[in-house]
């Protein structure tokens, strides 16, 4: 599970300043438009683009349910929390909590950067992959909201594209283990369930 508690207590007075800054973000307007993709203009309305790397869409990391939704980003491709399953434990709090508190309770608060701690984790980048010479092999980095550490990994796209296989090797008698997480449907914006998936 992503999550491994939630602090309804904060919620409420991280509220506030989430909206504030959200509204300063909204404030800051480009003076100038920026390039978009001759295909964007061309493509009918509502169509999607087709991804550049195998890698990119939405995968299930979680045995819970939870998902990453890859797109590019930088020099390489970037991994969000698109969508959280909350833990059993706190289903009950869950269903309870007006949304916007709930949301706002969810917090990176095991960051060791105490002035990450307030973020939220929803829609949270947690993973970036680097392209190497093979098209379905990445050097990634991984962070864990659970523990608030972060792993240097490899990532492969198998299964004919509709896997990606995330781990490590061995170093000093320790090897990292490696998780599958199958590919699934984009989710329009990141959100969250009070149940299963």
């Amino acid at each position: 599970m992503l999550i491994d508690r939630i602090l309804p207590k904060r919620g409420a007075a991280a509220l506030p300043m989430l909206l504030a800054v959200g509204l300063l973000a909204a404030a800051a307007v480009p003076t100038a438009a920026a390039p978009v993709p001759l295909t964007s203009l061309t493509a009918p309305a509502g169509a999607e683009t087709a991804p550049t790397s195998p890698v990119e869409g939405s995968w299930r990391a979680d045995k819970d349910g939870s998902e990453i939704t890859v797109a590019p980003c930088g020099q390489g491709f970037c991994g969000s929390l698109s969508w959280v399953v909350i833990p059993k434990e706190f289903h009950a709090q869950c269903k309870q909590m007006d949304r916007d508190s709930f949301i706002a309770a969810m917090v990176d608060d095991k960051n060791p950067d105490a002035s990450q701690r307030s973020r939220p984790i929803l829609g949270l980048t947690m993973l970036t992959l680097k392209p190497t010479n093979d098209a379905n092999t990445f050097d990634a980095h991984i962070y864990n909201v659970q523990d608030g550490k972060s792993y240097d990994i490899s990532a492969w796209v198998v299964n004919n594209g509709n896997t990606l296989r995330i781990g490590g090797g061995c170093f000093a008698g320790i090897c990292a283990m490696t998780e599958d997480w199958p590919r699934v449907a984009v989710r329009p914006t990141p959100d969250y369930t009070c149940g299963p998936g």
